[in-house]
């Protein structure tokens, strides 16, 4: 082929096509899963499970690893100027796609843009070598794309925390103290109310078991007894089993917001926690990229195969 030569004709017509499409998926189907780094953030559990558990979110795992294999047997089967055009302008026509159609925010669009560029600089990399079968190149190119994508996600992640970063760090923390203490603080104060329960009888088990106590009911003066019933009377109140609204009645001033608050502060006061509110931004973002790079050295290790197919389309 020249390598200075590009034609629209109606192989490379069928490149952009392809390229187009699969990238457009992918995105489509992320966007429609509505998992965000927000919920993310702050422990939304019942969105990420939602999420995650979509149609729409595996369909997304599908096609991201699928557009970088098409990528690549367009590099493989094309000069370099043919892979340039068909590659930069399919992906960037998506990404403006994407913030047109999609409504994609400033920071999505930003990674779309490096995704872009990622593959882009494949065309200068990617090589096809007569001395490597298809699969183990294309493994080994995509084991690349993998680390380029984690950095671009890094990057993204951390702009998208760094202006806000109080907030975000207010946000992750209460996340974690919902995790834990919902708006409806009934199950939680049964509970609590059993714990103290334990506690007070204990406690009143070792006065009452004592020797001094037991000296003390021997005695007939008024305050003796007064002190003796009052005591039996406290142990009999507090091995009362109680209903919930009683249990509620006894903390009138116990609400959620307060609890939630108490807990807060707690967190604060760890020593480390200081160290991750300053480099939220940093830490958030590292074990964001941890968890999609494990994802994508699995995905492109399994999708690489595709690579035949789409050689035999393309070719």
């Amino acid at each position: 082929m020249d390598e200075e030569t590009f034609e629209f004709n109606k192989q490379n017509i069928t490149k952009i096509l392809l390229l187009i499409f699969s990238s457009f998926f992918w995105i489509y189907f992320l966007v429609s899963s509505k998992m965000t780094l927000r919920a993310l953030i702050i422990f939304d559990l019942n969105s990420i499970i939602n999420s995650i558990s979509s149609l729409n979110f595996i369909l997304f795992l599908i096609f991201l690893p699928i557009t970088s294999v098409i990528v690549l047997s367009i590099i493989f089967n094309s000069n370099k100027k043919e892979s340039l055009i068909i590659i930069g302008s399919g992906l960037l026509f998506v990404t403006l796609l994407s913030a047109v159609f999609l409504k994609a925010n400033l920071y999505f669009v930003f990674f779309l843009i490096l995704y872009t560029l990622i593959h882009i600089i494949l065309c200068f990399i990617a090589r096809k070598e007569s001395t490597k079968n298809a699969y183990n190149l294309t493994s080994e190119l995509l084991s690349k794309v993998g680390l380029f994508l984690i950095i671009a996600i890094f990057i993204v992640t951390a702009l998208y925390i760094l202006p806000n970063q109080k907030d975000r760090v207010e946000e992750f923390e209460a996340g974690i103290v919902n995790l834990f203490i919902a708006d409806d603080l009934g199950p939680w104060m049964n509970t609590s109310y059993i714990i103290s329960k334990q506690c007070t009888l204990s406690n009143l088990k070792y006065v009452m078991e004592s020797k001094e106590y037991f000296t003390l009911t021997k005695k007939t003066d008024d305050d003796s007894l007064a002190f003796t019933e009052f005591m039996d009377n406290l142990k009999n109140s507090a091995s009362a089993d109680r209903t919930p609204e009683q249990i509620k009645e006894l903390m009138p001033d116990l609400d959620a917001p307060v609890v939630k608050s108490k807990i807060v502060s707690t967190i604060k006061a760890i020593p480390f926690m200081n160290i991750i509110e300053k480099h939220f931004a940093i830490v958030f973002a590292f074990i964001f990229v941890s968890l999609i790079y494990s994802y994508l050295a699995i995905a492109f290790l399994i999708f690489a195969a595709l690579i035949y197919l789409f050689n035999k389309i393309l070719k």
